[in-house]
Formats: structure tokens, sequence, C-alpha cells
């Protein structure tokens, strides 16, 4: 990503969507914050409670992996505030220097999740079927990444899509913080395994996916396209995730994979 959310580098936006708008200066500003709350209270308290009970001692490659994903959403934040300051050269050069991030994080994901997966495979926590969470969330992220660097020159795109590619991140803070609050209710009421863990897993970062083409529905009268590929994107990777996860050959393959690694 050359530039992570510019709203200043030249664009080519289709015409009829105007590149800024008066209100971005607090929308972008306050949806990443959003982002924030949902690590934070998502992370945080658990981290905490380990803490008290002397629970923190995680394999190495989990602390790398959590100080790179959260160094993303520090870099995303940084970039917001260099253009609001017009630092737009740094913004530009420090864009360049994420792309070497990506690729960290790219590797760091799939170590840290069989990592977890076999550390935990026999005990109650052990789900390997969870791998399709873990991984199919990269692969999402990967495409809309991708996108975002092939779309840099159209900046009003470039950044829809670089937040699409980050709520693909920040999903697991907000399954840990709001899924255990309407996941017992959400199961009885639906009758449906499926729309339920897709409602705990997703339900929030997708309607925030849905928020951003909202906004400008509502400051630019449209959507870009290439902002409802995206999403189309990020809602099948959603889905494919799901079945994946519930689909009883999918379970045995992954009890299989992780038992092999684990050596039982």
């Amino acid at each position: 990503m050359t530039a992570v959310l510019s709203n200043d580098m030249p664009s080519a936006p289709r015409p009829g969507f105007k590149p800024r708008h008066a209100w971005d200066r607090w929308f972008f500003p306050i949806l990443i914050a959003v982002f924030w709350l949902g690590i934070v209270m998502g992370f945080g308290g658990d981290m905490m409670h380990r803490a008290q009970l002397g629970q923190l001692s995680f394999p190495l490659i989990i602390h790398v992996h959590a100080v790179a994903y959260v160094g993303w959403m520090v870099l995303l934040t940084t970039q917001l505030t260099l253009i609001r300051r017009g630092k737009i050269a740094l913004h530009r050069r420090l864009g360049l220097a994420s792309l070497g991030l990506v690729v960290v994080m790219l590797i760091l994901g799939p170590m840290a999740a069989f990592t977890t997966q076999v550390a935990r495979f026999g005990q109650p926590a052990s789900d390997p079927a969870f791998l399709a969470i873990q991984l199919g969330g990269l692969v999402s992220f990967s495409g809309l990444i991708v996108a975002a660097i092939l779309n840099r020159a159209n900046s009003p795109l470039h950044k829809r899509l670089v937040l699409l590619a980050t709520l693909t991140l920040v999903d697991a803070g907000f399954a840990r913080w709001v899924g255990p609050i309407w996941g017992p209710v959400l199961g009885p009421a639906l009758h449906s395994p499926f729309w339920t863990s897709y409602l705990i897993y997703y339900g929030v970062t997708a309607g925030l996916m849905l928020v951003i083409g909202l906004y400008d529905l509502v400051t630019r009268g449209r959507v870009l396209p290439g902002y409802l590929l995206g999403l189309a994107w990020a809602y099948g990777w959603h889905f494919a995730i799901v079945a994946a996860y519930l689909n009883p050959a999918w379970i045995a393959f992954t009890k299989a994979w992780v038992a092999g690694m684990a050596g039982g």
C-alpha cells in the first residue's frame, strides 16, 4: 500500500463520486476508533484475567503475531493522522514500508494458528475446525490488500479497500466481546447453527463493512463499484468460512491434521 487511507493522492474515481467530503474528517477517525474498541474490549479483558491467573506464558510466535497485528492498527491510525496534518510525502513513504508488514503478517498468521491448535489439542479448548476462520480470514485479507495496492492511484477506492481488509483482521476482537453476549440469545432465536455462528464471528464487522457504503450513499449519493466487489469478496469468504467450520468433513480433516502435527 503506497498510501494507506490517503485523501490527497492523485485519484481516478468514476465521475460522480466525490473524493472528499467535509464529514470524512470525522467519519474515518471514528470508524478506526471503533476498530480499536473491538480489539481492546475483545482481548484486553482476557489478557488482564490471564495476567491475574499467571497464564500469560504464550509461545513466542503468539507474542510476535500480536505485535505485528497491533502494528497494523498503529500504522493505519498513523497514516490517517499524517493525512489530517497534511504530511503527504511521509504518508506515502510509510505506505511503501507497510508492504513489508503485510508480508510478515501473512507469514505469522498461519504460524500462530497452527501453534495454537497444536498446543490446545486434546484439551477442552481444542477446536481444530477453527482453522477455517483463522486461515480463511487471511485469504480474505490478502485479496483485499492486493486490490487496494492495485487501486492505489484511486484514493477513495484504495481507502475503502484498506478499511474492508482491516475489518477482516479485527473481527476476532468483536467475536470475543460481542459473541458471548448475544450468542446465547441468537442461538435459540434463529434455530440455525450457520447464522448463529455467522453473527457471533462476523456480525459486527459485516455491519461495519456495510456502514462504509451507507456513509457513501449519504455523503456522495452512490457507492464505488470497487467497494461493492470488495464487500462481495469479504462476505463470500464469511459464508464459505462458516460453512467449512460447521462441515463434518472439515472437522474430521482438521482434527486428523492437527493430531498429526501434535504427534497424537
